[in-house]
Formats: C-alpha cells, structure tokens, sequence
C-alpha cells in the first residue's frame, strides 16, 4: 500500500503540475481526476487536472470530461482509452516495483 500511495503521490502532483488549470471548467486544479474510475490509476491519459468541485462534488464532470479528451486526443486514442479501460477492468494489478518505478519516473518529473 505504501508503494502504491508514494507512487499516487508523485504521478498526481505531476498532473496537477501538468493540468496547473481544471480541464472541465477551467478553474484552478487541486486534484488530478480519472475519466474512467477504479482502473488506469496512472495512465497521463485517464487521469487530468481537475478541481475539486468538478472531481467530487460532480463526479468527475463526465460529460464535459469526454468532450474534452475527444477534443485533447481525437476519436482513435479516445477509443484506444476506452478499449484499455474495459481490459483492464478487475485486472489491474501493479507489482511493488512497477509501483516504486511508477513513484521515481514520476518524482523526477515533479522535481524538475
């Protein structure tokens, strides 16, 4: 678990660092908010800078959320996204050093 919140960690401060404003409305981002929930935990695609309103209090603002992955990535990829959500629904699992590699990649980008 340990691995997994240092890996979470770095990966959503390299969003929010990324996405500095909320992809659904603009304001400020705080969080770094997943598309699809509960899976791609770290996929720079699934997962964007978002507020806090827009990510809890909205859930995630989905319908302008797709609009704007379609926009940001195009149908293919936004497709492509959505065929390795579905395969990865009750699979994904991460050994503890893709989580540690997944931590370091992502602290180094923070850092930086």
């Amino acid at each position: 678990k340990s691995a997994k919140a240092r890996a979470w960690k770095y990966f959503s401060a390299y969003i929010r660092k990324r996405d500095p404003r909320c992809v659904t409305c603009g304001a400020p981002t705080t969080q770094a908010g997943h598309f699809w929930h509960n899976v791609l935990d770290f996929d720079e695609e699934n997962v964007n800078g978002q507020d806090v309103r827009c990510n809890h209090f909205l859930s995630g603002n989905l319908a302008v959320y797709s609009v704007y992955l379609l926009k940001k990535l195009g149908k293919k990829k936004f497709d492509a996204l959505d065929i390795r959500h579905t395969k990865a629904i009750g699979g994904e699992k991460r050994t503890v050093e893709e989580l540690l590699a997944i931590g370091d990649k992502y602290k180094a980008l923070v850092d930086n």
